[in-house]
């Protein structure tokens, strides 16, 4: 009997030994719990691995050598968004701490009704958004950028990735809606303008705006949503990999404190591990997991390596 493998990636048991599924988009739907359990299993399988999470107060120096989003408990005991940050010592040794950092995006108002649109927004996502705020950006897309002028923005920061995720499909459809129907009246509107005297055309529209019923109308962009979490958070605190950090940790209660060392130069020696997967498929297709079979595994640690093959799929 000769044993195949399809391809087909079958879901890590939980905690409780049995198989979760993936259900792709509709994953939306897994519970806290499921999440929580997920998060304590990748803890679990990064211990294996020398990577315990630091619990005692202290300060350790590694080597940034990897990250990945997970999902922590906060002093409230409610599930919050993370990234794990994988460090390395001088001596080899290896730990990681997790950094809550509040996921966010920007959406623009129509002019004059950033204050409407954010009371909006509070009261229709209560319990998702965490804070609602007005700032000045930069925006590429004015005519005269250049001289400095800012445009106000709406930042929307949110407790979970979750979250952020389920709020940007709500709005995503009203501002595509938005976008189309103000491109289409932009001409005639500064026609307009240009016969009737002075601004009183647009103090209308700024009237008419306000009074609006669902102020989802009022949402006419959106910006850096698709920006991946760990990264956001990578650009904003300035925490990259492949550098040295003083890691101060003062308790679960405390947000773990990262400082760049630029003082210490020489890296550790990690072990590295490369794999390569080839594959069956069709012509100008990429592999299906579903039909395709694995034909050799190649792999290299430190300089050191085999591969695998079978006649008919390892």
């Amino acid at each position: 009997m000769v044993l195949r493998n399809s391809g087909r990636r079958y879901a890590e048991p939980d905690a409780d030994g049995e198989a979760s599924r993936d259900d792709g988009p509709s994953s939306s739907s897994v519970s806290a719990l499921k999440r929580l359990e997920r998060s304590q299993w990748t803890d679990k399988m990064d211990s294996r691995f020398g990577f315990e999470r630091l619990k005692e107060p202290g300060e350790k120096t590694g080597w940034l050598i990897n990250m990945h989003p997970t999902e922590v408990l906060d002093e409230d005991k409610r599930l919050v968004s993370a990234v794990d940050y994988y460090f390395i010592q001088d001596d080899g040794s290896r730990f990681k701490v997790a950094l809550p950092y509040k996921p966010y995006f920007y959406i623009a108002a129509r002019k004059g009704c950033e204050r409407e649109v954010s009371s909006f927004l509070s009261k229709k996502f209560q319990g998702k958004l965490a804070k609602v705020e007005t700032v000045p950006k930069e925006d590429l897309d004015l005519p005269n950028h250049l001289v400095g002028l800012k445009r106000n923005y709406i930042k929307l920061s949110f407790h979970t990735v979750e979250d952020l995720v389920r709020v940007r499909k709500e709005i995503s459809p009203a501002v595509r809606k938005n976008r189309e129907q103000g491109h289409s009246s932009d001409t005639y509107t500064a026609m307009l303008s240009s016969v009737l005297q002075g601004g009183s055309v647009i103090m209308d529209e700024e009237e008419t705006s306000k009074k609006t019923a669902d102020q989802l109308d009022n949402i006419v962009d959106m910006r850096e949503y698709d920006v991946p979490y760990h990264i956001r958070l990578s650009i904003d605190l300035k925490i990259h990999v492949a550098h040295w950090y003083n890691v101060r940790h003062r308790g679960s209660t405390v947000p773990v404190e990262i400082t760049r060392r630029d003082d210490l130069v020489e890296r550790p020696d990690p072990v590295v591990l490369a794999f390569d997967i080839e594959t069956t498929k069709l012509p100008l297709k990429f592999p299906d997991a579903e039909t395709d079979q694995i034909m050799m595994i190649s792999y290299m640690i430190d300089g050191q390596g085999d591969r695998g093959r079978g006649h008919r799929g390892l």
